[in-house]
């Protein structure tokens, strides 16, 4: 089936690659490019510009994570204006096979293919091998799913777990909940995530008659890391605790002994001031379930491109399984 294509498409970037073969569960990717989503007015023209620059032979079978829940044949995507068919796409690209499934599916399927080098650990303890295992992170949105085990492999249990409700835990929180909720109904993706950071900043600095505003995230790193400033790093801060939070309400839901693991493209460019701040303290502090939490390690994902591990792992399963469409 090589070269199958990979890609891991979200609300920012389209991230594209051939897989060219797999060793002792290593793929190897090559070809890669990342191409801006906003630039593109459908998935069928950023796929295009793909095709368009890769040289050899095309591929014949592909698998496209993207952010967004993948119901039937129909897509549409959560923080991109694109929706397609699958059946329409494979038609008119001449695939042999292809399918596409959520971004942290496919970031959960990579998992038992990621070396102990595309892992830090964040919360040190002990994982049971056989035990459920809970994916976390926030980028563009925020993304949650897991990973437990079947009868003779891991089963992939996708989800939309960035859309469930806030849940704010001190009282900086509860003002940053009360103000926001007077414009509607507040996820965690709306402060845990890219945006979320612009919407905690501007609210704290609402709350307290602050006059700076941010528009992009970026603006709050430079704020917090090159300026020391207050507001920035207290941003930061409630952010990380909001990590925390839902990544311990991921490890309860699944009962994920086997530890949580944390993607998405915010934590990997902060890792020291990730490792220093609340997380730790709020993903431990669960009330009654506390004990249950004890044990539990946590670990950040380091690899550049784990979904589009992951998508091949899918692809490669599939194909051995035959193309049920």
């Amino acid at each position: 089936m090589y070269p199958c294509l990979v890609a891991d498409i979200g609300g920012t970037n389209a991230r594209f690659s051939l897989v060219t073969g797999c060793e002792n569960g290593q793929y190897q990717l090559a070809q890669n490019h990342d191409l801006s989503s906003g630039d593109f007015p459908s998935f069928e023209a950023c796929l295009q510009t793909y095709l368009d620059k890769i040289e050899g032979p095309m591929p014949r079978h592909a698998c496209v994570a993207l952010a967004g829940p993948v119901v039937g044949d129909e897509v549409i995507m959560t923080n991109v204006n694109w929706r397609f068919s699958q059946a329409s796409v494979k038609q008119q690209f001449g695939f042999e096979v292809f399918c596409a499934l959520n971004d942290f599916a496919a970031l959960a399927n990579s998992v038992p293919h990621l070396s102990d080098s595309d892992l830090t650990t964040i919360v040190a303890g002990s994982a049971q091998p056989d035990a459920a295992k809970a994916i976390v992170g926030p980028g563009t949105g925020l993304g949650v799913a897991a990973l437990v085990p079947g009868k003779e492999e891991w089963v992939v249990v996708p989800g939309e777990g960035g859309h469930v409700a806030y849940a704010a835990q001190n009282a900086r929180e509860m003002a940053v909940a009360a103000l926001l909720q007077g414009k509607g109904y507040v996820c965690a993706e709306a402060l845990i995530s890219g945006r979320g950071l612009v919407n905690l900043f501007n609210s704290l600095a609402e709350i307290d008659g602050h006059p700076a505003r941010v528009e992009d995230a970026s603006e709050i790193a430079a704020l917090a890391w090159e300026q020391q400033d207050p507001l920035a790093l207290e941003t930061w801060e409630l952010f990380c605790q909001g990590v925390g939070t839902v990544a311990s309400d991921a490890a309860v839901m699944f009962n994920a002994k086997g530890g949580v693991y944390l993607g998405g493209g915010i934590l990997p460019r902060n890792i020291e001031a990730f490792k220093t701040s609340g997380f730790e303290a709020r993903f431990k502090d669960k009330g009654v379930q506390t004990g249950f939490m004890s044990d539990i390690p946590v670990y950040l994902i380091l690899h550049k491109h784990p979904a589009l591990i992951g998508a091949a792992a899918w692809l490669d399963d599939l194909c051995g399984k035959g193309d049920p469409s």
